[in-house]
């Protein structure tokens, strides 16, 4: 089978380019990072499967400097060929630029960091998609067909070199598992997908009960919820965590509440699908609490730009949260992998009669009005022991950030990462919405 190769030679190469037409006077930084994947694409019908492998490309920035002045330069694609006309570019921005002091003295990460070694496997699947397909299709019951089944090995690298010296490789590998179906035979059809370091950490058990229970929910609603205790899917509560970490990062936490939980930004997460040593200004990345167990948000900061804390406490040191936004032309402050850390009464989602939460969406005209106050869809499947008897009416709730934080009742252990603009890891939870200021039913 064609393998997913690295090319972090290929873009220190660039890198090299780039020192060698540097003049007199001149430093560059110049970051650049790609994703690529190999996919096994499965047919449940027949059990035939088609390879695809894309290496994807490396894109980013280089960062020029002389004489009191820096410009970004944006590089999509870059070649060794091509680095001096670019750099050309930059000499003529330069006094337009202005030289911006760090926030604080940077120490980049130097040498080579994996989050796992050897590759991912696709062979054993596509040698023997029986059991595969098997576990899939008894944990999601007979009243959902599987329509598409999708194993994939993914593969995240970053390179950084600066002209005076350090320089450093980050690579992410990791696998994914995606499905779709439909629930008695609808049309509709929902897809979940699980994301981990390698294909054995996936609980293909969870992924076939998530895929019946969101494409039950998308079935004609029975009935309007009952009572404010709920519960989330893994999946759902990936998306709910997004929302909220996206929105914390504009509109910090300005009076803490009490959580059951704490956000947990890791950098170096074996299982984040954006595990990485460095952010894309060289910055080592790890471990900090983005939100504590007292509701209390913690800063962070890159060259630029900094998200306060609450409080309005700044972070003291770069935290290693930047991320290159081409758009913008500078690097901009985000989140790495987010998840949940467990607390509260652990939610029991396969037990009993429950409400469970299947997707979430945010209706973001809300948002931008209200500066902060956020307002959700929620999808939700009415269960019985983990299996779908019915899809309960949507549901808007609203309240802001540390609203939606404070209403968990309860957190259970990271069931899967999943992939955007920041990777984000999804757990069972519980919650009560009466903890929330409104709820409203669509």
């Amino acid at each position: 089978m064609r393998q997913l190769d690295s090319g972090c030679d290929e873009a220190l190469a660039v890198a090299d380019a780039v020192n060698r037409e540097l003049r007199a006077g001149e430093r560059a930084f110049i970051h650049l990072g790609r994703t690529g994947r190999r996919c096994l694409t499965v047919d449940p019908a027949t059990g035939g499967g088609q390879l695809m492998v894309r290496q994807g490309r490396f894109d980013g920035y280089v960062r020029l400097t002389r004489d009191g002045s820096e410009v970004y330069l944006n590089a999509p694609a870059p070649g060794s060929a091509t680095v001096g006309r670019l750099l050309d570019v930059g000499r003529l921005l330069l006094p337009l630029g202005t030289f911006r002091t760090p926030l604080a003295d940077q120490v980049p990460h130097a040498g080579e960091w994996r989050n796992r070694d050897g590759r991912v496997s696709l062979e054993s699947v596509a040698t023997d998609p029986v059991p595969l397909l098997s576990r899939l299709a008894e944990a999601a019951g007979p009243d959902c067909a599987v329509r598409t089944l999708a194993v994939s090995e993914v593969l995240g690298e970053q390179v950084f070199a600066d002209s005076t010296g350090p320089r450093g490789q980050s690579v992410c590998r990791g696998a994914e598992v995606q499905a779709a179906a439909s629930a008695d035979g609808g049309a509709t059809v929902a897809r979940v997908s699980h994301y981990a370091a390698d294909l054995k950490r996936i609980d293909l058990v969870t992924l076939g009960r998530e895929l019946a229970l969101t494409a039950a929910a998308l079935g004609p609603a029975s009935a309007s919820l009952p009572g404010s205790e709920i519960g989330f899917l893994p999946s759902a509560a990936a998306q709910l965590l997004r929302v909220l970490v996206s929105a914390l990062l504009f509109n910090p936490i300005a009076e803490p509440r009490p959580l059951c939980t704490a956000v947990v930004d890791d950098g170096r997460t074996a299982d984040g699908c954006s595990a990485r040593a460095f952010d894309c200004e060289g910055t080592p990345t790890g471990a900090m609490e983005l939100v504590t167990r007292q509701g209390e948000q913690q800063a962070v900061a890159t060259r630029l730009n900094s998200v306060v804390g609450t409080g309005g406490r700044k972070a003291r040191s770069l935290t290693g949260h930047a991320s290159w936004e081409a758009r913008r032309y500078q690097p901009q402050p985000t989140a790495t992998n987010v998840r949940l850390a467990p607390g509260g009464a652990a939610p029991d989602l396969w037990s009993g009669e429950r409400c469970l939460v299947t997707d979430v969406r945010s209706l973001g005209v809300e948002e931008f009005r209200s500066g902060g106050q956020l307002a959700l869809r929620l999808l939700a499947a009415r269960a019985v022991d983990g299996v779908p008897t019915g899809a309960y009416a949507p549901l808007v709730v609203e309240g802001e950030a540390v609203d939606f934080l404070a209403a968990l009742t309860g957190v259970g252990e990271t069931a899967s990462y999943h992939p955007g603009p920041f990777s984000v890891g999804g757990a069972p939870l519980s919650m009560d919405l009466s903890r929330l200021s409104e709820r409203n039913e669509v």
